[in-house]
């Protein structure tokens, strides 16, 4: 390799020094080309291209190889060698760049490889030297591992996990798309809810793998009898959303039945053995009984608890009686199953980082709430969370994930926690005050731990919110608001409460790259918070592009599943939040 090159590599050890003249941007490709997990970091290389004799030479031409698919022989040696081998159009950077246009370039492409699709790769470099020694000189290397994470991360963003069908948000979010067509085109349709029977006894007798196996093929023959307009999406552990786009009444006992069949026509294998499933089923007409989707989701919830009470395999439509009868039924139940899975420690932390960049080793994180039911399975947020507030419960729950947060901290020095606190806690003085002396007990993790209320709860109750953040303070906690920018709070109270963070709303942070008004929002947020003095975090962060634009605005840390998905037992936490005190457990073994 020419000199130039190899004062390149020279770089890669000296980057304490201050740079040479010739070398800044083969150094900011090194630099980027670390980056990454640490598959990719195994697979890269380098490049010079000499214009004049239009040749590339390889500093590892075992990696190129293997970047390519090819044999070592087989590595592209010339410019038009190695753009044929670019899947789609070349980058327009990247063309000017060779052509002489362009000082430096980075982007991101596929590489062809022959029976695959394309391998994905980065690339980034610029010209050294001068005269007959110029060079371009880049660092190509693979990304493969990180788009596909990438992609698997966006997927999981709409689709669940287990059956591969959409989410419960997704799936109320193409109902209320749904119910507005019907709406404006004057057509009727459905929305079903459907529950697996006795999933409970499967998990009893066979295991939990056995059980999830049900639940995915339930979910498939489901999905095989449904229309090409119709939707299917996974509501809940053992429930499934179904939305039927063009049905009357008739026909809607008709899928119903169907639907029915589909599932108990054959028994389902399972490494336990073969387990014979049933489903019930609550239908409610759209739009004429539902025009939301919470209407519709509720009413059909309502209707399946109609059903189960007739028996297995069985369905029921929605009536206004049913609701009302159904509404206490569920009270009571969710009661029972909240108060049992506290006393029986069945609540758990599940912990999303915070950071501050994207190369940073997680310090910070939030701490989300979970509940497990008897069966084992998990119990969504909200179906127990509003639940709990309508009970008078939510007291306990906040009441719970202060203790956990503060027996992991406990544990885990060095890191720091964020809790969520519900508004019907702040305003009731008992339970904020015993809520304070929690924090007081161990004032030593209380300047670890920052609570955070919703900006809608402060606005709807600032006299309450103002004392309890002030009484929070004095021990040495943090104070944050989450969901800024989805009310209205002025900038009077946002003084008075002596706010430390501002969580930016995550409808304003997902698609930002590519939003000029919610970047136009972002930035008008930001500047309100250095006036404060306060930091800010940005919510949903799912890709690199709106990370990198929030940091670019000013944005001081990064929250979504870009960083990492809520995890209950994660890598420095592998046995999950402690149930006990680590003190109290030492106690109870002497």
């Amino acid at each position: 390799m020419a000199d130039n090159a190899k004062a390149f590599f020279h770089a890669k050890s000296d980057a304490g020094k201050a740079p040479e003249a010739n070398e800044p941007h083969a150094r900011a490709a090194f630099s980027v080309a670390s980056e990454g997990d640490a598959s990719d970091r195994g697979l890269q290389t380098m490049f010079e291209f000499d214009p004049a004799a239009d040749s590339l030479k390889w500093s590892d031409e075992d990696a190129a190889a293997r970047i390519f698919g090819v044999e070592r022989d087989h590595v592209a040696a010339t410019r038009n060698a190695f753009s044929a081998c670019i899947k789609g159009d070349e980058d327009e950077a990247r063309a000017a760049a060779f052509a002489g246009d362009r000082q430096s370039y980075s982007c991101e492409y596929q590489l062809k490889r022959d029976g695959v699709d394309g391998h994905w790769v980065e690339e980034r470099g610029g010209w050294i030297g001068a005269g007959q020694n110029r060079r371009l000189i880049s660092v190509i290397r693979s990304i493969e591992s990180r788009k596909r994470r990438d992609e698997q991360l966006s997927w999981l963003a709409v689709n669940d996990e287990l059956t591969g069908h959409l989410n419960r948000t997704h799936l109320r979010k193409t109902l209320d798309a749904k119910i507005a067509e019907m709406i404006s085109a004057g057509r009727n349709g459905a929305y079903l809810m459907v529950g697996i029977d006795d999933i409970g006894a499967v998990n009893s007798d066979f295991g939990f793998e056995a059980a999830d196996k049900v639940i995915a093929e339930v979910g498939l023959r489901l999905a095989s009898v449904l229309g090409p307009d119709d939707r299917i999406g996974r509501v809940a552990g053992t429930k499934f959303g179904i939305i039927i786009a063009d049905t009357d009444a008739d026909h809607m006992r008709q899928i119903c039945v169907r639907l029915m069949n589909v599932v108990r026509e054959s028994v389902i294998e399972t490494k336990g053995g073969a387990v014979a499933a049933s489903v019930c089923l609550g239908a409610v007409s759209l739009p004429q009984q539902a025009d939301t989707s919470n209407n519709a989701m509720t009413r059909a919830e309502a209707a399946l608890d109609a059903a189960k009470r007739i028996g297995k395999s069985s369905w029921s439509a929605f009536t206004d009686k049913t609701d009302v009868v159904s509404m206490r039924r569920r009270n009571t139940h969710m009661s029972d199953v909240i108060l049992t899975a506290l006393n029986e420690r069945r609540v758990r932390l599940a912990f999303q980082p915070i950071v501050s960049d994207l190369d940073e080793t997680p310090k910070k994180f939030e701490c989300l709430i979970r509940m497990r039911g008897d069966d084992g399975q998990n119990i969504p947020a909200p179906e127990f969370i509003p639940a709990a507030e309508r009970l008078g419960l939510v007291h306990l729950l906040d009441r719970r994930v202060l203790e956990l947060a503060l027996n992991t901290l406990s544990v885990i020095p060095n890191i720091h926690l964020n809790v969520n606190i519900s508004m019907e806690t702040v305003k009731d003085f008992v339970w904020a005050e015993g809520y304070i002396a929690l924090l007081r007990a161990h004032q030593d993790l209380a300047r670890r731990i920052t609570v955070e209320l919703t900006e809608t709860q402060v606005i709807d109750s600032i006299d309450a919110s103002i004392e309890f953040v002030s009484e929070i303070k004095r021990l040495g906690c943090c104070f944050g608001i989450d969901d800024f920018g989805a009310g209205y709070t002025s900038f009077r109270n946002l003084k008075a409460m002596d706010i430390d963070i501002l969580k930016i709303d995550g409808s304003f942070v997902t698609g930002v790259s590519s939003s000029r008004e919610n970047q136009l929002f972002v930035r008008t947020l930001l500047d309100l918070a250095r006036n404060f003095g306060m930091q800010t975090v940005a919510e949903w962060v799912d890709n690199e592009a709106d990370a990198m634009l929030l940091k670019g605005l000013g944005v001081d840390f990064l929250q979504g599943f870009l960083i990492g998905k809520p995890e209950t037992n994660p890598d420095w936490l592998p046995e999950g939040a402690p149930n006990e005190a680590p003190q109290r457990a030492e106690r109870r073994q002497s």
